[in-house]
């Protein structure tokens, strides 16, 4: 049946109320569901639960899973279980060059608890301990680390509980409240048609009112997903990008401009000073290499290390962390420079740089392998990354010239 403007029935939008309600229900779903970085070291102090001080060193422990969130850093509880990379990081002074152990015990429903991985006691030179342990949902473990004698330092252990949350935990209040919100949208549009239905027809049915609804719920969803539609094609939408020939200054207070690192294989991190656990577990990698490179090192192949907090790591800073990192400095850089043009490097690859909510600088955690030509051949996951395997990379690249 055709009405005409005399005649049609006339169904008003949702009231003003009802639409503001709706959309901040949309907009804090979105904001729960969009992977947020964790804080694990909550600024440091006596009360940061990741960190323990022993003279003038403090002892960080930090666990990642990069399989769900590249990104996020935890310690005393991680969200949910599997695979989880463990850091343990010695800041320089008293600790360096001091063996320590580290054990990992699940602990029973009694007292009793079992190791389920033991480290022996060992000098890491980068003050940098990397490994991987799995771990189940709903359990409670305890990290041991345990100092030996060393100079002016007497035995010492300190214990880091940790635990599991169920699977299921990370999502049920993000469900929630998207259950809430389609109830909303459904109790809204029945309270519209009671309220402002009109005399018609009976096969006549209030189409702009469930328009408008199934549009609500369909930007709803939207709103919802989109963060995950773009995290799994963030890598697809930028194939090979370039190393961008802008000017930076490196840990001599030299310019360094990029382009002039075409013709050799170039292996790229963002790190800044005074973040422990991303920063140093991804230097530590990167001296594995370092090691593993011999002559090819400064001569084929540069390691190059561009801090992300340019406004604070200056180049006589950068150039103290790489003496204390143990950095090969014949042919690893660590660059700063400009925070537009690091920007624009970072930007380049797909990432951003935005400050944590705390202020602090963002932990980027991807690393990258550049042929000769300055474009990207191969992206790591820095938390997981196996030196041997990306040595074996480049030197891969170099038998084919780069590419």
């Amino acid at each position: 049946m055709r009405f005409n403007r005399e005649t049609r029935p006339q169904y008003p939008m949702l009231d003003e109320r009802s639409r503001r309600v709706i959309w901040i229900a949309m907009l804090a779903i979105a904001s729960w569901l969009i992977p947020a970085v964790a804080q694990a070291h909550r600024n440091g102090g006596p009360n940061d639960p990741c960190e323990r001080r022993i003279g003038t060193s403090l002892i960080h422990l930090t666990l990642y899973q990069p399989q769900f969130d590249p990104d996020a850093e935890y310690c005393d509880s991680i969200p949910r279980q599997g695979n989880t990379v463990m850091v343990v990081d010695v800041s320089p002074g008293e600790l360096r060059g001091v063996p320590f152990s580290v054990e990992v015990l699940a602990a029973g429903d009694s007292d009793s608890v079992r190791p389920i991985l033991t480290l022996p006691p060992k000098v890491y030179r980068r003050g940098v301990l990397d490994t991987q342990v799995t771990l189940d949902a709903g359990r409670r473990y305890i990290a041991r680390v345990a100092v030996e004698n060393g100079a002016n330092i007497k035995p010492q252990q300190f214990s880091f509980p940790i635990k599991v949350a169920a699977w299921y935990r990370a999502l049920l209040f993000p469900a929630l409240a998207l259950l809430a919100l389609i109830g909303l949208i459904a109790a809204s549009a029945i309270r519209y048609y009671l309220t402002h239905r009109r005399p018609a027809p009976a096969d006549v049915i209030p189409l702009r009112l469930a328009n408008r609804s199934i549009s609500t719920i369909v930007l709803a969803a939207f709103v919802c997903c989109a963060p995950f539609w773009s995290a799994c094609h963030r890598d697809r939408q930028a194939q090979r990008p370039a190393l961008p020939d802008v000017q930076l200054v490196d840990n001599h207070d030299q310019p360094l401009s990029l382009g002039s690192l075409r013709g050799k294989v170039v292996l790229l991190d963002f790190v800044h000073i005074g973040c422990p656990g991303v920063c140093t577990n991804l230097t530590n990698k990167f001296g594995q290499v370092a090691d593993s490179l011999g002559p090819d090192l400064g001569s084929r192949v540069v390691l190059l290390t561009i801090t992300n907090d340019p406004k604070h790591d200056t180049p006589e800073a950068l150039l103290k962390f790489a003496k204390e990192s143990e950095a090969n400095l014949g042919g690893w850089l660590f660059v700063t420079g400009d925070l537009e043009n690091v920007n624009r490097v970072i930007h380049t690859f797909g990432l951003n740089n935005e400050t944590l909510p705390d202020g602090s600088p963002n932990h980027i955690t991807q690393v990258f392998l550049l042929g000769t030509d300055g474009r990207e051949t191969q992206a790591f996951q820095g938390m997981t990354m196996d030196s041997k395997a990306v040595v074996a990379r480049i030197k891969q690249a170099l038998g084919q010239g780069g590419a």
